[in-house]
């Protein structure tokens, strides 16, 4: 039987209202529509204090009973709440408690309407109405014991109670989740709020993102390096602007809002361990808040060299030496024997302190040259860590040729380790990213185009690329698909295309085109039957489709040019001239190269005599004289050039006879 509102509600305005004590009640048993012991202990710890405050606003449900007694059908949780009033003392056993008595059969009904048409209150009016309290004049410890919360409670709904109208409104409407709520209310700025809200993807309403982006041009006090370095209370105490989020777990965190302050404070702090560091001889001593990589890229660095042991320091390690070695003779015993195993973590336990120790005497005799330290520097800042770090040995620019002789000297001295590194100068590249992917792009369409001639080079060559596959060893197997192989092939004609736009009126390119159109005719149109269709043909079919699936898997398109290219191996066996498959014009080369470049590979093809009547004409006559005057001449950039045997002694040949006896103490 289905009853609407109004007519239970009709049941329920026929009922007589009085006053029972609370001895009198019993939670009913048969006419509770609510089941018991769900109910969170703290709300009924706050609807204790409630009570204690205003007393019980809305009237219990109840049954006549028997003996006096009034059975309690609906307010279950209002009679738990006064019996831990009276329970603790704070109410009267016969306190008066107002009720609606209820027919019996009526009593299920009311107890239904109790908890189906009521309308629990939204979060944000009671935000609202905490707020509304404390403008009234009382203090967030009155409405924290009102309700049986603490003030930090209080605090936090208040704050909520301050977020944008706009932003509240969404909450309402459950378009803001109570966490993204709190975020937030966490900055007193209603528009950034609005700002800040509005900014968000509706795909990412995350509280840490959204935190992220309000929090943005903030030093968080935990997590900062130069604020756990300054501390907070330093900070503080220098009148250091700061928000603190109610929020937060954390009681400690805050957000700093004055970042030069924190640098300047951070500063001063590390300038005292700049003067202890100055005091051990270095020429200069830098600070700063942060170590900036680029700042001092151009810089050289000094390395430690190592002292000879004292006779004491020598006795230690030699005792260190004999202990750790008889340690080991140990361990070895027990393995060998399958030994105790408690003991023989023991024995290892105790060798890895002493090799720790064998470590620190080591490292104490590492020390800077004296001789060197006058010439070097050091950059005192705030590491990663949050403590001061310094870095040591830094060569300015200016002081690198005193450095370099200083060293010199050291070396004639008899110093047999390197002492100085000194970063190599920075050249601008001859060709540009762009152009050397071009050029590499045409090497690679040639390699393959050579290899399609060569079925031995291309069986040879896949060979020793499984070979070296299964030696080398996998330790992460993956089984994606049901292959039989776990070989992949990618064909690279798509990269090559992208890196040279001239590619596709190459010859290489053409071969390779040609090749691939015969033997899509010629293969089955279901990709399946491969197999079975090659194990009917002759090997020499099978071996030349080998020969074109390896050739178009050969890569090495380059952005800046490198020492070796991968396919260098493959290009000499093959005999590679890359002349017959690129030649140097306008638009392949000259074009993308400067007038000076331009000069200097005339004279390399040519001679300076062809060269010179170049160089008065602009840049458009120069790339035209130019693409005439090496026609022929079967010039190549270096990236194109085969690295053989006789180029290889050329090359050791000019690096000996560039090389200076004098500077073995430095590096490049």
């Amino acid at each position: 039987m289905k009853f609407t509102k109004a007519e239970i509600d009709a049941i329920i305005e026929a009922s007589p209202r009085i006053f029972v004590p609370f001895n009198k009640l019993v939670l009913s048993q048969d006419y509770q529509a609510r089941a018991g012991g769900n109910t969170p202990k703290m709300s009924i710890v706050e609807l204790a204090a409630s009570i204690k405050e205003s007393g019980v606003l809305q009237n219990l449900v109840v049954v006549q009973g028997a003996r006096g007694r009034y059975e309690v059908c609906a307010g279950g949780r209002r009679l738990e709440a006064l019996t831990l009033l009276v329970g603790n003392g704070d109410l009267a056993d016969n306190y008066p408690v107002p009720v609606l008595i209820v027919p019996a059969d009526k009593a299920l009904i009311a107890s239904l309407s109790e908890n189906c048409f009521h309308i629990p209150m939204h979060p944000a009016d009671e935000f609202a109405a905490f707020a509304k309290l404390i403008g009234q004049g009382k203090s967030v410890e009155d409405v924290a014991a009102a309700f049986g919360i603490t003030p930090l409670v209080v605090k936090r709904r208040m704050k909520l109670a301050t977020v944008s109208p706009k932003l509240m409104a969404l909450f309402r409407e459950d378009q803001i989740g109570l966490d993204c709520l709190m975020v937030l209310a966490s900055v007193d700025d209603q528009q950034k709020q609005e700002q800040t809200w509005a900014a968000l993807p509706s795909w990412n309403r995350r509280p840490d993102y959204l935190r992220q982006l309000l929090t943005q041009g903030e030093i968080e006090s935990d997590r900062d390096a130069v604020a756990k370095y300054v501390t907070l209370k330093a900070y503080e105490k220098a009148g250091g602007a700061l928000r603190r989020d109610l929020f937060s777990d954390d009681e400690k965190k805050a957000y700093l809002l004055d970042a030069a302050l924190l640098e300047k404070l951070a500063t001063d702090k590390l300038q005292k361990r700049a003067k202890q560091i100055a005091a051990e001889g270095w020429k200069w001593v830098d600070v700063r808040v942060r170590y900036a990589f680029d700042e001092y890229v151009k810089y050289g660095e000094l390395r430690k060299t190592k002292r000879q042991p004292d006779a004491e320091e020598a006795a230690a390690l030699e005792v260190l030496d004999g202990r750790i070695a008889a340690l080991h003779a140990q361990m070895e015993t027990l393995a060998d024997e399958d030994g105790d195993e408690e003991t023989f973590y023991q024995l290892e336990g105790e060798a890895e302190g002493l090799e720790e120790q064998r470590k620190a005497l080591d490292e104490a005799l590492s020390v800077w040259p004296a001789d060197l330290m006058a010439q070097a520097g050091c950059v005192v800042h705030v590491g990663n860590n949050g403590t001061a770090a310094v870095k040591y040995g830094l060569i300015r620019p200016e002081d690198r040729s005193d450095m370099v002789q200083a060293a010199r000297q050291a070396a004639e001295n008899g110093t047999d380790e390197p002492l100085v590194s000194l970063p190599s100068p920075k050249t601008r590249p001859v060709h540009s990213e762009k152009l050397v992917r071009c050029l590499t792009a045409h090497r690679v369409a040639a390699v393959q185009a050579e290899l399609l001639d060569r079925p031995d080079v291309a069986l040879a060559a896949i060979t020793a690329h499984l070979a070296q596959k299964i030696f080398r060893g996998n330790d992460l197997y993956y089984c994606r698909s049901e292959n039989v192989f776990a070989i992949t092939a990618t064909d690279s004609q798509s990269e090559m295309r992208s890196a040279a736009e001239d590619m596709v009126a190459s010859a290489a390119w053409a071969k390779l085109q040609a090749e691939r159109t015969a033997w899509a005719e010629r293969l089955p149109e279901n990709l399946e039957d491969i197999f079975p269709w090659l194990l009917a043909q002759e090997q020499a079919t099978a071996l030349h489709l080998l020969t074109f699936v390896v050739a178009v898997t050969v890569t090495g398109i380059y952005g800046t040019e490198p020492e070796r290219q991968s396919n260098e191996a493959l290009a000499r066996a093959l005999g590679l001239d890359m002349s017959q498959w690129w030649t140097a014009t306008g638009a392949s080369y000259f074009n993308h190269v400067s007038k000076a470049r331009v000069l200097e590979v005339v004279t390399e093809a040519v001679d300076a005599n062809a060269a010179s009547p170049l160089a008065a004409l602009k840049k458009d006559a120069v790339v035209t004289g130019a693409e005439q005057t090496v026609a022929g001449t079967g010039w190549l950039p270096a990236c194109l050039r085969i690295r053989t045997d006789e180029t290889k002694q050329i090359e050791a040949a000019a690096d000996d006879t560039c090389r200076v006896p004098a500077e073995p103490a430095l590096t490049a």
